[in-house]
């Protein structure tokens, strides 16, 4: 016969899932939320962050509201820290970050948490560009044209940064001959000094490209993008986002020949760079010692932001194309690689951190 359930115990039962429930949702009820943006107000990753807060909310049971505070300098490590170190109610705030994940690798003391203690809510999937002036000597008119171009300026943030690195392998393994100027406080300004030719060679992410770059310097004939990195799954093919700039390794056989695949530890280092950075390059965390009830919450809130068509369609409008979110499992699995590089390969990006070779 079938186990019968006493009608008290099934009351006991609801009762309980109803305390479950009401805790869940208490998370955040009558809190305002802030998002730390770890850098400065108008660049890609605010512009991006402030979209995220306008649709976020509603997704959020009980939140009272939801700001965006941008803590920025010391490469992104600032804003990084500040979340990393919160306590009391600040526990429940997020971080929008475009993370340097090369910090933790090298051990940066500015750098005072590890990634890998914070709570991962989301990622969001992006390429990054590198651009050039097209006057710079004897003359840009294709990109391979920069293997032979002059010596030239590339300007970069922090030597430590991921934006500076990244660029660095990609023109070392092509050959170019170029001074690297680093300090600059984001790609804003890099933008700028390039504008105004004090540098004739940086990179950016595509919603820095797409808002700022693009109408600015590549429609009035200033800059030519230069080349996008390769995909992720190490696959052959240009990001559906970026049709019509060559990868680095297009460019790369341009230069040297159809057969010809750059090879040795500069190779090795920017494929790992390119494999964590745009799997992730937006990310989205919550402090260490945030309650795991809310952590559930917000990245439940997430994966029904990433499907909200009024959020989607304001990202695509402003930032050109479509938000592409890297869920929990597959985010937490880029971040485990910080955990378990090889040695060898933490040696090689700090030397050529540390020396410039």
């Amino acid at each position: 016969m079938p186990a019968r359930k006493s009608f008290p115990g099934i009351i006991c039962s609801a009762a309980l899932l109803a305390i479950g429930n009401a805790t869940f949702a208490q998370q955040f009820s009558g809190q305002t939320v802030t998002i730390i943006v770890n850098f400065s107000a108008g660049g890609p990753t605010d512009i991006e962050a402030r979209i995220i807060a306008r649709h976020l909310p509603k997704y959020v049971q009980g939140a009272a509201s939801m700001i965006v505070r941008n803590v920025g300098g010391g490469g992104g490590n600032i804003g990084v820290n500040q979340l990393g170190e919160a306590s009391g109610k600040d526990r429940l705030n997020l971080g929008f970050f475009t993370w340097n994940p090369l910090n933790q690798v090298i051990r940066d003391p500015t750098l005072r948490v590890r990634y890998n203690d914070f709570k991962l809510i989301a990622g969001l999937r992006q390429t990054s560009i590198i651009y050039i002036r097209r006057d710079t000597p004897p003359g840009i008119k294709r990109p391979s044209d920069v293997a032979k171009a002059g010596l030239f300026k590339a300007g970069g943030m922090g030597p430590a940064g991921y934006i500076t690195v990244r660029q660095r392998l990609a023109l070392d393994l092509l050959g170019a001959k170029y001074e690297l100027i680093p300090g600059y406080k984001g790609t804003r300004e890099m933008d700028m000094a390039m504008l105004q030719g004090d540098i004739q060679l940086t990179s950016n992410s595509l919603p820095g490209y797409y808002t700022s770059t693009k109408p600015n310097m590549v429609d009035k004939g200033i800059v030519m993008p230069l080349l996008q990195f390769d995909r992720t799954d190490g696959s052959v093919g240009r990001d559906p986002d970026l049709p019509d700039v060559p990868t680095f390794l297009e460019v790369y056989k341009e230069a040297f020949g159809a057969d010809a695949m750059p090879s040795g530890e500069k190779w090795q280092a920017l494929q790992l760079l390119t494999r964590i950075l745009d799997t992730m390059a937006r990310s989205v965390f919550m402090p260490p010692t945030a309650p795991a009830a809310a952590v559930e919450e917000m990245r439940s809130a997430f994966e029904k932001l990433a499907k909200d068509s009024e959020f989607i369609a304001e990202y695509e409008k402003v930032v050109k194309f479509k938000p592409r979110f890297v869920g929990g499992a597959q985010g937490e699995r880029v971040i485990a690689e910080l955990g378990t590089m090889d040695p060898s390969m933490v040696q090689f990006f700090t030397k050529y951190i540390e020396t410039g070779k």
